[in-house]
């Protein structure tokens, strides 16, 4: 199998088939904190898987992949300070969109239709993706279109090759501004979701805060992990068709698993060990039909 498809399951199915043994066999000892019940703190460990399979955004990692392929050439120096302040206004971006419907969330997430409208959303989204899977950017597609790529690497070189390390900081939040902007429908069924779970709570202005910087980090994670090997390595990191395609398949079948709990049984989210599952589960179905795609000549 190729190394790519290898490295999306290595990381992903281990890690959640892992998460539900340990957050399904009882209290967690931590060196600071002290012993914590993972299924008191269910929100907290759905935020943290949700926000980790919204990292694996197939349209901000291309996005990233060609940035560092382009900065690598100009030197580590430069390649740090392009890829932290892409990723840092970036973050901050998609952290003002998330708040922003959560505050709406805030208002009307009482009402049984607003839920089950989120879930009609989340699994849309999802048979979106899944289409995307099988035909990527035919018919309805939650992609950055080809139109928007030429423009996007011109921003790209204009920012890595400004004149003076303050003209290429500002040239690249300019960049990393408008390309949030055309990203954020690759990815917003998931903050739709985790928005409408986290209002339901009505938690604290310190709770909301915490849950938030949690998905921001679990987000921002799989980009620091590439950001990190870029620029350790100056090599450049490919991402090519096949790598989104899967991507694709794992975030539409996450999205109708939790839009079809939010809809069906809500309360199989409030469980530590069966939101892992339900991950899990997924990440197993997009290995399944990822394998037989390769096998078959089709991936």
């Amino acid at each position: 199998m190729r190394s790519h498809t290898r490295r999306v399951y290595g990381l992903i199915v281990p890690l959640l088939l892992v998460g539900a043994f340990v957050f399904g066999s009882g209290p967690i000892s931590f060196p600071i904190l002290g012993e914590i019940e993972p299924e008191e703190h269910s929100l907290f460990v759905s935020t943290l898987l949700i926000g980790l399979v919204d990292g694996f955004n197939p349209c901000s990692l291309w996005v990233l992949t060609v940035l560092l392929g382009i900065t690598v050439h100009a030197g580590r120096k430069k390649s740090i300070v392009v890829g932290l302040t892409f990723l840092s206004i970036t973050a901050v971006i998609y952290g003002l969109f998330i708040a922003g419907v959560l505050s709406i969330f805030a208002y009307v997430s009482h009402l049984d239709a607003i839920r089950a409208v989120v879930a009609f959303f989340a699994i849309v989204f999802g048979i979106v993706s899944i289409k995307d899977f099988f035909a990527l950017g035919r018919w309805v597609s939650f992609s950055i279109g080809d139109s928007h790529k030429p423009k996007i690497y011109d921003r790209i070189r204009t920012a890595v090759y400004a004149d003076g390390m303050l003209s290429t900081i500002g040239a690249t939040a300019i960049m990393a501004a408008g390309i949030a902007l055309v990203e954020l429908p690759c990815t917003s069924g998931f903050p739709l979701v985790w928005s409408n779970l986290v209002a339901a709570t009505e938690p604290s202005t310190a709770i909301y805060s915490s849950l938030l910087s949690l998905y921001l980090l679990a987000y921002l994670s799989i980009e620091l992990v590439v950001f990190g090997v870029a620029v350790v390595t100056l090599e450049k990191i490919r991402y090519g068709e096949p790598k989104g395609r899967v991507l694709k398949l794992l975030a539409g079948t996450v999205m109708i698993a939790l839009g079809g709990a939010l809809l069906v049984e809500p309360t199989i989210l409030e469980s530590v060990q069966a939101t892992v599952l339900l991950f899990a589960g997924a990440a197993g179905i997009t290995a399944a039909v990822s394998v037989v795609f390769y096998r078959t000549g089709r991936l």
